[in-house]
């Protein structure tokens, strides 16, 4: 509140000297405290804005440098490849509802790959020819993971913050932990966990839902029947515009009905602003683990690591199309 200052100046006839005299200023008014928000319309506005940030995603451009880093039994790091990619995100020419991340690979552990605009191009050719959309999604898969080192990671960075979906939310509990601020701006730290197993989540199993699901793969044992999988983590929201500026998302095991649950796959996602466009991936770390059995007893061990880091992102002038591509999908 600012207070006001009023000064008036006192000409005296003796001695010509103006001075200066401060009026008191008036006592403040009592301010009523803001509106406490509610749990739900921070989830529900969070929601439109996740929505917002996918379909604001169309004709994205931006560089991108996958690491993508191998440990072994003794949790050390072994095998390192680092995939530098022009990330474009296209609007399919059948569906104006569905976009797909497309990555040409431009250098491979700073080597240069051969001529990537002309493969873009004979690329961009076979998409068309595919004579189904199951089949132009999987040339499009084939082609943005041909150097990850059998990682297949699709759709974390068109679909941000996937747990406020409106048909995943039911099945989760969320709670606001806290406030704290980020990038010089204050947000709700909201945590969620699951309740519930969901038809949208899945493990180690096909999912044919045609809205919006998370689909994972876990290295387990075979004498491991039920995993017993849920997710937990953690979303900043900004308290004035509802953006998420950050996740911090972890699967959890308790096979057979463990005592106690492991923590098998760890995902974070940093958000930046650029300019014209809003909210964008900056950052994004996948860690994944393998449950292992020794001596009887079960044991996780760090398998892989995968790093995605994005330039800030601009959109391109002219508008990419290709054939019908679903990618409702987030597969981890």
């Amino acid at each position: 509140m600012f207070r006001k200052i009023i000064y008036a100046a006192i000409l005296t006839a003796l001695t010509a000297i103006f001075t200066f005299a401060q009026t008191p200023a008036p006592m403040p008014t009592p301010q009523p405290s803001p509106t406490p928000v509610s749990l739900k319309t921070i989830l529900t506005k969070a929601e439109k804005q996740t929505i917002a940030y996918r379909e604001n995603f169309a004709n994205l451009l931006a560089e991108e440098a996958k690491v993508f880093e191998k440990y072994d039994k003794k949790g050390k790091a072994g095998d390192k490849r680092t995939v530098e990619s022009n990330f474009l995100v296209y609007q399919s020419a059948k569906d104006a509802n569905s976009i797909s991340e497309y990555r040409n690979v431009t250098r491979v552990d700073g080597k240069t790959v051969g001529d990537n605009e002309k493969r873009a191009e004979d690329f961009f050719e076979k998409v068309l020819k595919s004579t189904t959309a199951d089949k132009e999604l999987e040339r499009i898969r084939e082609e943005n993971s041909r150097y990850d080192k059998n990682l297949v990671i699709n759709g974390i960075t068109l679909n941000q913050a996937v747990i406020l979906a409106a048909h995943i939310r039911p099945f989760f509990d969320f709670k606001i932990v806290g406030r704290e601020q980020f990038e010089g701006r204050e947000m709700f730290v909201v945590s969620y966990q699951q309740k519930s197993k969901s038809p949208y989540i899945s493990v180690n199993e096909d999912n044919k839902s045609d809205k919006l699901f998370i689909e994972f793969d876990v290295d387990t044992p075979g004498s491991v029947k039920e995993l017993g999988a849920l997710l937990r983590g953690e979303l900043w929201i900004d308290t004035e515009t509802f953006d998420v500026w950050r996740e911090r998302r972890e699967l959890t095991v308790q096979p057979n009905g463990a005592a106690n649950p492991f923590v098998v796959i760890e995902i974070s996602f940093d958000y930046q602003k650029s300019e014209n466009i809003g909210i964008t991936p900056k950052r994004i770390v996948l860690i994944n683990y393998a449950l292992k059995r020794k001596d009887e007893e079960l044991k996780v061990l760090k398998q892989t690591q995968a790093t995605f880091e994005y330039t800030k992102f601009t959109r391109s002038d002219v508008e990419v199309k290709s054939g019908e591509v679903n990618s409702t999908k987030e597969n981890q």
